[in-house]
């Protein structure tokens, strides 16, 4: 299973990167993606409190199964007005 995962504002700056593609064997939540993915890159860790996660355009709450081609993206809230 292969799944795109997008980073925007701060969580980019943490990651470096525009997006990543991670691959897995077995199926996963998105709440296990996120602990992958914070292990290997403990800076966006510290940024979980401020992290909102979308899963195909739609707001996630973690414990979507995620398939293959899904589009997870993790941003911080974002005020208008």
């Amino acid at each position: 299973m292969k799944v795109k995962v997008k980073f925007f504002a701060l969580q980019r700056k943490a990651i470096g990167k525009n997006e990543l593609e991670i691959k897995s064997e077995e199926k996963i939540t998105i709440n296990r993606l996120l602990e992958m993915l914070m292990s290997e890159h403990p800076e966006l860790k510290k940024l979980a409190k401020f992290t909102i996660v979308s899963l195909n355009h739609n707001f996630a709450n973690g414990s979507e199964l995620l398939k293959d081609g899904d589009e997870v993206a993790l941003f911080p809230p974002v005020g208008g007005g």
